[in-house]
């Protein structure tokens, strides 16, 4: 396999090497059997185990749960051993566990199946932030994580394109299929992972202390983790929010969803490279979070405003410009929270901080789609002001949040050796 030249590698930027190259593909195979799983999943959850909405909602709680009180230990585990073994054992762990739904016929094997995978499912992209930088190193490694979170957007259109002809033929082994399909993408990125070669650093195992949580312990740290979790937001305002206030609370006509989803993912694969330059440092870092603040909260006063607009024509555009708001501040908070999470973590501890970080990102997950719909969607207008205030009250308090935890961090750094091999 050769290194690509020209055009091409200036596209790559940091991934044009093999490893580089192979880190994308492993992006692109995960992503693809997520797109799958996710798009296909209630369908199978419903018509094949026969489980009501309740019970779906229940089992991915719990699974939501487990997986935040389990990110900072698997964290710990991928500083002890290193980010492409845990990646990989956690790749297997999750084919296991989706095979295993192809397995469940009731309520109790379905929670018993969704907590085991909750262990793990939510640790996978903090991990991926460790092996990247131990990829590229620390000046490009923001760079890397925008790269493969284009590669994820693409990755998860198609898998979500596969799952159409699975659900049109209807039957127990298409759906199966689409379970199975997700199963097998972590088989083989686990067998892609094994051949990545990290010039010595896998062989470095760290001299860490007995599990002790360190980063759940770092108040300042924590608190810029949470205000990411505020901004992060944006995600369950885009598969929630905007289409229930476009179809529910505007006039507007119901396909306008899916323009609006598609204009997210374009913009998405288009500037997500760009809106990430400038943020390997803690102060490009909290630009790019406080553009992402101005963003969200103009999103929030576009929604808000679109009931009121009368003209089909002109409530369409009020909703997509919503749309392109939301989607900077999803392009500008990812890319902030990358430098963020990664200068402000201590380097003997660096995939435990980042794992830790992730929780304000995980939480969104339990607590957003209710957040969004009972607090903003049911106050109308006035929840999205509320909304936008949050937003810029994060945004206004990220910087010196930022500062605190970077003044500690130094302090740290000064005071401490990296770990050393064995």
């Amino acid at each position: 396999m050769t290194e690509p030249t020209g055009r091409i590698a200036a596209m790559l930027g940091p991934a044009a090497s093999r490893g580089g190259v192979a880190f994308l593909g492993i992006g692109l195979v995960d992503a693809i059997g997520t797109g799958l799983y996710l798009a296909g999943s209630a369908l199978f959850f419903t018509m094949v185990i026969g489980l009501s909405t309740a019970q779906v909602g229940i089992g991915l709680s719990v699974a939501g749960v487990l997986g935040l009180a389990a990110q900072p230990a698997i964290g710990w585990l991928a500083d002890r051993w290193g980010p492409k073994r845990i990646l990989m054992a956690l790749n297997l762990y999750r084919a296991a566990g989706f095979t295993a739904y192809v397995m469940v016929d009731d309520f109790t094997g379905f929670i018993v199946v969704a907590a085991a995978l909750g262990v793990g499912e939510q640790a996978v992209f903090p991990i991926y932030q460790a092996l990247a930088e131990q990829l590229v190193g620390p000046e490009k490694r923001v760079a890397m994580m925008a790269r493969m979170r284009v590669v994820f957007n693409v990755g998860f259109t198609l898998g979500a394109l596969l799952t159409t002809v699975a659900v049109a033929i209807g039957t127990r082994w298409a759906f199966n299929a689409i379970i199975l399909g997700n199963a097998a993408s972590f088989v083989v990125a686990a067998a892609l992972l094994w051949r990545i070669r990290l010039h010595g650093e896998e062989t470095k195992v760290a001299k860490k202390s007995p599990l002790r949580l360190v980063a759940l312990r770092d108040a300042r740290y924590m608190a810029v983790a949470a205000v990411n979790g505020v901004l992060v937001l944006h995600i369950s305002l885009l598969g929630i929010a905007v289409p229930l206030w476009a179809t529910q609370h505007t006039s507007a006509p119901k396909p306008v969803v899916g323009v609006l989803l598609v204009v997210n993912t374009v913009l998405a694969v288009l500037f997500q490279v760009r809106a990430s330059k400038g943020t390997e440092t803690v102060g490009g870092s909290v630009r790019a979070m406080r553009i992402a603040g101005a963003a969200l909260v103009a999103c929030c006063a576009l929604l808000a405003f679109a009931p009121r607009v009368e003209s089909t024509p002109l409530l369409v555009g009020v909703l997509i410009l919503g749309v392109v708001a939301l989607t900077a501040g999803e392009l500008y908070q990812s890319a902030g929270g990358w430098g963020l999470s990664y200068a402000l973590a201590p380097n003997r501890s660096r995939a435990e901080y980042l794992a830790t970080f992730n929780l304000g990102s995980s939480a969104q997950f339990v607590l957003g789609p209710s957040l969004v719909t009972v607090a903003v969607l049911g106050n109308g207008a006035t929840g999205w002001l509320v909304l936008g205030a949050c937003f810029a009250a994060a945004a206004a308090a990220v910087g010196p949040l930022a500062k605190a935890a970077e003044s500690r961090t130094q302090l740290t750094e000064s005071a401490e050796p990296d770990a050393v091999p064995a």
